[in-house]
């Protein structure tokens, strides 16, 4: 008879050789459910309907090989060259004329001529609000304009922001419109630019800087008949090289910019070079040249533009408002000091002359919201014609000076350049290639900061681009099917535009250089997220009412039933996914699509029961993946789940899926995932919850792996950290070694980035808890450092698009973290010898960067709007980015990106504040990694070409499904709307396709912007869901379905018409360039 202990023993023995058999045959449950998911791709996941074809162009393939602008000046090699000396006040070292320049005799002396240009710079939004300044002082400025040109003939005055005019515009007599009228028409006032506002141009996207300079130009024309000539872009702290062909390709002629490094003004002065024809690094025939004028000296207001000397300058700042603080030193003009004074001036003239290549210079005479005051107009005119006049009367100073405006300034100069060349004394201006950053005005102190301040804005910014561009489509589309249903379209239009028409002001206000950049006082950057989020929220609105009219083919507009599944609760608040409620008459969740070219694309909901079944547009049932969400680090939600399906949709197409409670699971269209649990030993999961679980691990040396098709992805268990990427395709394996560091702040401030050393760990020794999500759809793991950053990585195996990006998500809130600026960094195994890489300017083209190692840290920060790349011989590393961020590759095979950044220090640039009001901020990433498949013969060019497959890759980031839904289940909502015939090929985007409004918000055409994009055809296509080149398309075939009455071709803001477009005539666009049609149905 056995003991009791023995009995025990063997007892205990069974229990646990069962519960590992019952382990054991869970956890080979679970591989084979999800293998098997996995191996009946045929039958499971929907393939997409469409076939494409995937042979390259030949003119794409061809122009990559010869696009070459062969630039006399390259600014990446400039940057290279350049002697970054500091003088000890700490201004940089610049050429200057000899002490007694001009030292010619009388006879040999050169004519010149002097054009001086009144101006306010006007900021909406910075140290006040823009209501605040306009109402302060910008109203003033303008109606002492027109009191004071008037009185004043000759005197000319220039202005750049249409948001500040149209405010003012709004309060005016209809007497007094037509006053300024005719001060433009005499040449008097000048419009420079006109967009909304002058942006921003490192973290602004190309598509929303050509928004707001439509909506600008257009207002100019309509109340002004006013077609921009010249652009004046006098303050953003640097400059990119997209800027110009924007402006160039909208019928500008000439700019004028001022933030330039001063190092790099000295580097061009020794060249002659301030002025030149800034051309595309990918133009080979010179079609996108621009002529550029650089201000030569630190700022644009009097103390700087006169001359090199900045106290004679002072001299001539004849402002004197009694109790304000000044720093000129100016005395009024008599007959007793006119001779001495004209004397200093026609010096700093002549010594500002030597700068540049022709006789014929330019003097901005204004600051800040100058002539504010009555007065001031006053003093500036009497004196400065008292000395104009001494000093053309001098004969032997061969000297011309007058009032003008930036259009007679290029107008004279222009002139004398085609005189010089014609007689053979000349070559003209020389050609430049690149851009303009980062910025340093002295002290070797780098404006690189603000590539990342308050990245919560540019994130929010982001997301109200991307809502206005879907918004706009929506209710283009609406406006033209309502016309081909014979249906009423006026109050509807109406109704739509005034809701768009403010979305896109607040849009396009933040796009000014002091907001976008996160450089404004902190109440104002209040000022600014409240108009976005009125902003975010009035184009869900016309989003939610243009689906529900187009799905019910305009039977049911009111009452709007559809919600959007994305809200943003607060203006200071992030986006937050809504629970749908899932009935079980039904719950519809309609996808709307803002590409113009078929997606098939994995979409996740977040609903109030697992229990449901999914229907598809046809109404069929499709298989599901059901993920956990979380309540905190280890505890899963029983009451809310993510829904994970894929979803196939049209180009511009909207698709209603149906949501179904049920009672029961099909368990051969669902599929639970499986939950692990790293450096924990606790997991609650409610009992009843479907979820397939592994034992937590408390401590584990074993990689944490993940993975699809195309990658293999090995974590470090102990910090979470990806590690390496294997291709599975090609077996090569690419060392990444991902961190989340932080520089120590010695002096950083809104503009500024002053580390005081390398970056080191946030965390040391926190051990992060990882949870591991894997599926039949999508796989993720989640590193939690609790409560600063929970930092995913996501990999899907359908569809093949979306399976060859690895999503990454960063939510960091680093309230806790004072004087840091805090990165993500890879450190990868590319071979980039040299330390080159390439970063995105304005989401429209890549510019090759590189080290300069004799320079510190911040000198070496880029901004990046979309885009980073690097490359070897035979490997590319893309790193795509739904935000502007600032980022460097400091040494071979690193790069990084700043995340965020608080300071506590003002950096002495005008603000007199630090960056405190952090926020906590998702940041979105896509890396790819990519082999090439031929050899790169252009490894000397400055500009790079992303691969078409991350072309389309960057669009989950950059256009995003649109996704609303609706607890009213009706058949009138099952339709699906496919609106375009034909769909663009893979290389052509729709920058715009928006319905034009007169200020009476009545219909005044539409604007369609087409942008084809350059591709390299050295890496595979394979994944991608339209087809590679179609030479077919023309607009009649894309609109077949609601023909237009008329097209024309015109410039990029529809002010010059270039020819009408045959319906049926193919689209020929050039690479890279962008094309701009009028349309009227």
């Amino acid at each position: 008879m056995m003991k009791f202990w023995q009995r025990l023993v063997i007892l205990c023995s069974s229990a646990f050789l069962m519960l590992t058999v019952v382990y054991f045959y869970n956890d080979n449950q679970i591989h084979s459910h999800v293998s098997r998911a996995r191996l009946r791709e045929s039958h499971l996941w929907p393939l997409i309907s469409q076939s494409f074809s995937l042979d390259r162009s030949d003119e794409m393939c061809h122009f990559k090989i010869t696009a070459n602008s062969h630039p006399n000046i390259s600014t990446y090699d400039l940057y290279q060259q350049t002697n970054f000396n500091v003088n000890p006040d700490g201004s940089y070292e610049m050429p200057s004329p000899p002490p007694d320049y001009p030292n010619k005799s009388d006879w040999d002396l050169e004519p010149l001529t002097v054009i001086v240009v009144p101006h306010s710079h006007q900021d909406p939004g910075w140290l006040k609000t823009v209501d605040e300044y306009y109402i302060d002082q910008t109203k003033h400025i303008l109606t002492n304009m027109v009191n004071k040109l008037t009185e004043y003939p000759n005197m000319t005055f220039v202005m750049a922001e249409t948001v500040f005019f149209s405010m003012w515009w709004n309060e005016l007599e209809d007497a007094v419109k037509v006053h300024v009228r005719r001060l433009v028409r005499r040449g008097q006032l000048e419009i420079v630019m006109g967009g909304w506002v002058m942006p921003d141009e490192a973290s602004t996207h190309y598509t929303s800087v050509i928004d707001q300079l439509v909506e600008g130009h257009q207002w100019m024309w309509e109340n002004l008949g006013v077609k921009p000539q010249n652009s004046w872009s006098i303050d953003p702290f640097g400059y990119s090289g997209t800027m110009p062909y924007l402006w160039k390709k909208a019928g500008m002629d000439n700019m004028v910019i001022q933030r330039v490094h001063q190092s790099i003004k000295g580097s061009l002065i020794s060249r002659q070079s301030l002025e030149f024809n800034w051309r595309q690094a990918w133009d080979s025939k010179g079609t996108t040249d621009i002529q550029c004028h650089i201000m030569p000296y630190m700022l644009y207001n009097i103390k700087f533009t006169c001359g090199p000397n900045k106290y004679i300058c002072l001299l001539f700042d004849f402002r004197n408002i009694p109790h304000e603080y000044s720093e000129s030193r100016s005395k009024a003009i008599t007959n007793e000091n006119i001779e001495k004074q004209a004397k200093y001036l026609y010096q700093q003239y002549r010594k500002k002359s030597y700068l540049y290549k022709y006789n014929t210079i330019l003097v901005p005479l204004g600051d800040d919201f100058r002539y504010d005051y009555e007065i001031e107009w006053d003093q500036q005119y009497e004196n400065y014609a008292l000395l104009m006049n001494y000093m053309n009367s001098k004969k032997e100073w061969k000297i011309h000076v007058k009032f003008g405006t930036l259009k007679e300034y290029f107008k004279l100069m222009r002139k004398e350049k085609s005189f010089k060349m014609a007689h053979g004394h000349d070559k003209g201006l020389p050609v430049l290639s690149g851009d303009f950053f980062p910025y340093s005005d002295q002290n070797s102190e780098y404006w690189s900061g603000y590539f990342t301040t308050r990245p919560f804005d540019k994130k929010f910014s982001r997301d109200v681009q991307q809502h206005i561009h879907a918004a706009d489509i929506l209710n283009t589309l609406a406006f033209a099917y309502f016309k081909k249903w014979n249906m009423h379209n006026q109050n509807r239009f109406f109704r739509y535009s005034s809701f768009l028409q403010k979305a896109r002001r607040s849009h396009g206000l933040f796009l000014h250089h002091d907001a976008i950049t996160g450089t404004a006082k902190s109440y104002v950057v209040i000022d600014y997220e409240t108009r976005l989020a009125h902003a975010y929220n009035d184009t869900q609105h016309v989003m939610a009412m243009a689906i529900q009219a187009l799905l019910s083919k305009g039977k049911v507009e009111s009452p709007v039933v559809f919600k959007p599944e994305t809200v943003r609760p607060r203006f200071n608040k992030q986006p937050e996914k809504q629970v749908i409620e899932v009935k079980e008459s039904g719950t519809v969740v309609v996808f709307f699509n803002p590409l113009a070219q078929h997606r098939q694309e994995v979409v996740r909901v977040i609903t109030n029961t697992d229990h449901i079944v999914v229907k598809n547009d046809r109404n069929k049932i499709i298989p599901y993946q059901i993920n956990p969400v979380w309540e905190d680090k280890t505890t899963v939600s029983g009451t809310s789940f993510e829904i994970v399906f894929i979803v196939e949709l049209s180009p511009f197409g909207i698709a209603p899926y149906t949501l179904i409670r049920v009672d029961f699971f099909d368990w051969n269209q669902v599929y639970p995932a499986k939950i692990s649990m790293f450096n924990t030993d606790e997991l609650i999961v409610a009992p009843e919850a479907p979820f397939y679980q592994n034992r937590p691990k408390k401590e584990s040396v074993v990689p944490v792996i993940i993975e699809n098709d195309n990658y293999k992805l090995m974590f470090e268990t102990k910090t979470g950290s990806l590690q390496v990427v294997v291709n599975k395709l090609t077996g090569n394996r690419t060392d990444i070694n991902l961190e989340i560091l932080a520089y120590h702040s010695q002096g950083s401030g809104a503009y500024l980035f002053y580390p005081a050393g390398e970056a080191k760990s946030i965390f040391y020794d926190d051990i992060p808890v990882i949870r591991v999500i894997e599926g039949p759809i999508m796989s993720q793991v989640q590193v939690i450092f609790h409560p600063v950053l929970t930092h995913t990585v996501t990999v899907y195996n359908h569809p093949p698009l979306q399976a060859a990006g690895i999503f990454i998500t960063n939510n960091l809130n680093m309230i806790a973290f004072r004087e840091k600026e805090i990165i993500m960094r890879m450190k990868t195994s590319i071979n980039n010898k040299d330390s080159s890489y390439f970063t995105d300017q304005n989401g429209f083209q890549l510019i090759k960067r590189k080290t300069n190692n004799n320079l510190r840290i911040e000198a070496n920060y880029y901004p990046m709007t979309s885009m980073g790349v690097l490359e070897d011989e035979k490997q590319r590393l893309t790193l795509h980015s739904g935000q502007s961020h600032g980022v460097a590759g400091l040494r071979a095979g690193w790069f990084e990106v700043m995340l965020d950044r608080q300071t506590i220090y003002d950096d002495n640039r005008g603000l007199s504040e630090s960056v405190e009001d952090i926020k906590p901020v998702t940041s979105d990433f896509v890396l790819m990694l990519e082999d090439r498949q031929q050899k790169n013969h252009q490894k000397h060019f400055h500009y790079a070409l992303p691969s078409l497959l991350s072309i389309s890759v960057g669009d989950f980031l950059q256009t995003p499904i649109v996704a609303y839904f609706s607890v009213l289940d009706t058949e009138v909502f099952h339709n699906t709307f496919k609106p375009l015939s034909s769909a663009l090929s893979c290389d052509t985007t729709v920058t715009s396709f928006r319905s034009l409004a007169t200020a009476n918000l009545v219909y005044n055409g539409t604007s369609l912007i087409l942008h084809r994009r350059g591709y390299d055809c050295a890496f595979p296509v394979k994944g991608v869901q339209c087809s590679v080149s179609d030479n077919s398309v023309s607009l009649g075939s894309l609109l077949k379905d609601f023909p237009p009455r008329a097209i024309r071709e015109t410039t990029l803001t529809h002010l010059y018409k270039k020819g009408v477009v045959e319906l049926l005539s193919p689209l020929k666009i050039s690479p890279m360039e962008l094309a701009a049609y009028h349309i009227l149905w």
